[in-house]
């Protein structure tokens, strides 16, 4: 039986665009990408139809922080797409500030990002995931979460960065508990900056543990697999 739609919060050139490309020439032939930029999702629905010719790829220009535009567009892919099987979340905003020279209203932004549009992402979705979980118990629907090592090791030059990780990190296991048994809420901890010239953190290994985590079986399913680390 073929998945069901995968939707990636998130889309971007390095692990956004990777993890879709890999699940559709695995057969997800639906693909719904969430983008704040239009001609960056343009890009990267051809990079990834361009390796599965077969997979839609639907995009959707949207600023996670938005909150009630983001679930009304989160709605509308239900209903244009289908209700997913995968949902990946990975918006995040990396600044490199010395503390005392970073505004408020920066750190307030870099909180909502990770943390506001996975809340709403959850609110919306987790229920459609719990639904199938419970009418198709053969499914494997899955949120899961891109996050990184300064979760446990703070680095000052972003210090920010670090506190809305943490805070997301904390959400997601939240998540997990309230859909223990039900949908595989997860962490994939990156151990470092990412590039394409990293031996572990580039983004095609990175979209391997994504990859991973789908097929671990019920049963044995696991909260974090780590990457470079």
């Amino acid at each position: 039986m073929a998945p069901g739609p995968l939707f990636v919060i998130g889309s971007g050139p390095m692990i956004g665009s990777h993890i879709p490309r890999l699940f559709a020439t695995h057969g997800f032939t639906q693909v719904a990408l969430f983008s704040r930029s239009a001609d960056n999702l343009a890009r990267d629905a051809a990079f990834i139809t361009t390796a599965s010719p077969s997979t839609t790829v639907h995009t959707y220009a949207v600023d996670v922080t938005a909150d009630d535009h983001f679930a009304s567009t989160l709605e509308k892919a239900v209903a244009e797409v289908g209700s997913p099987e995968v949902v990946v979340y990975n918006a995040a905003r990396i600044n490199f500030a010395p503390f005392g020279q970073y505004t408020a209203a920066d750190v307030r932004r870099d909180f909502e990002i990770p943390n506001l549009g996975l809340h709403t992402t959850a609110t919306v979705l987790l229920p459609r995931l719990r639904a199938l979980a419970e009418s198709e118990p053969e499914k494997h629907p899955a949120l899961y979460v891109t996050s990184a090592a300064i979760i446990y090791q703070p680095l000052m030059p972003v210090y920010s960065l670090c506190m809305a990780k943490a805070a997301q990190a904390s959400l997601t296991k939240v998540l997990a508990e309230e859909t223990k048994g039900l949908v595989h809420v997860a962490l994939v901890t990156v151990g470092g900056p990412v590039s394409f010239e990293e031996e572990f953190n580039n983004p095609s290994n990175i979209a391997i543990k994504f990859w991973e985590l789908y097929q671990q079986k019920k049963g044995s399913w696991e909260f974090e697999i780590k990457c470079g680390w």
